[in-house]
């Protein structure tokens, strides 16, 4: 297992000693736990996406250093170790299915693991034990991705990754573009990876309702900046200091806020459909007791 996930004072410099220089990330400290499940959230622009690629350093610290159980990165890191790192660090990017490009779905899985070492037959039964893994029957093993759906291909795109046996998983807004089915099959498959494999997972979105469903930890991001971290009911809170960071409730606390602004307040801001459910229930009881 990679073990847990370390960033000490941290700072990234995009274009160092250029005019165009930008820090991206500014004084980073950050502990995940090894098998945690945390969201990265913020504003477009703050900091998320060059947060998760120094997990396998796709970017390394400009300052600083991060260590992802016994492997460290800094500045001085090189590539050439890096390979056992990268391994079990999978990360799946927005649109995925854009960077699928082999002939068929088997060919597209089995890339990773090839490229790593792994024999033909290791490759292909790692690439059939994905698909299982998601949820592909194998019927789909010899089709053109591209004649796939939307939300098909990006379980393929997964496919390729959790067939290099990742321990970590970082997801960067892995539901864009899908519709409401689609949305859900994939989050309940995170979910899965999670609860039933240990994998850790870090994702990075938008959506809130994901956030408060799945997440056990909140990474709020600003400016470069971590602002606030803790547990989904710490994030959310506080409502004035939400709108000032710009993000936005989770459709349940959303709809807690219209029924008090109508005159039916509730004793706490729930964050599921559950909570606002049983809730209301509890406020109709005691109004009718």
């Amino acid at each position: 297992m990679a073990g847990q996930i370390k960033f000490q004072n941290v700072n990234y410099v995009y274009h160092e000693d250029s005019p165009d220089a930008h820090q991206a990330l500014k004084d980073i400290n950050l502990t995940l736990t090894e098998g945690s499940f945390t969201a990265i959230i913020g504003h477009t622009g703050s900091g998320k996406s060059t947060l998760i690629q120094h997990i396998n350093a796709l970017i390394k610290p400009t300052s600083g250093e991060v260590s992802v159980g016994d492997y460290v990165i800094t500045h001085k890191t090189t590539n050439k170790n890096l390979r056992p790192l990268r391994q079990k660090v999978g990360m799946v990017f927005q649109f995925p299915e854009k960077q699928i490009f082999e002939e068929t779905v088997i060919k597209d899985i089995m890339f990773g693991p090839l490229n790593y070492g792994a024999t033909e037959a290791e490759a292909k039964q790692a690439a059939l034990n994905a698909m299982d893994l998601v949820g592909l029957p194998q019927q789909y093993q010899d089709q053109s991705p591209i004649d796939l759906s939307g939300g098909q291909m990006r379980r393929v795109a997964i496919a390729g990754v959790l067939a290099m046996n990742p321990s970590i998983l970082i997801l960067d807004e892995p539901t864009a573009g899908l519709d409401p089915r689609g949305h859900a099959d994939i989050m309940a498959l995170v979910a899965r990876l999670h609860d039933e494999m240990g994998i850790t997972i870090i994702l990075v979105t938008h959506q809130m309702d994901d956030v408060v469903q799945y997440a056990e930890q909140v990474v709020v991001m600003s400016h470069g900046e971590i602002t606030k971290q803790g547990s989904p009911q710490d994030i959310f809170a506080d409502l004035k200091w939400v709108r000032q960071m710009q993000l936005t409730l989770p459709t349940s606390a959303e709809f807690a806020e219209q029924l008090k602004l109508a005159g039916f307040p509730l004793p706490s801001r729930p964050l599921t459909l559950t909570d606002l459910t049983n809730a209301i229930l509890t406020e109709l009881g005691a109004n009718h007791g």
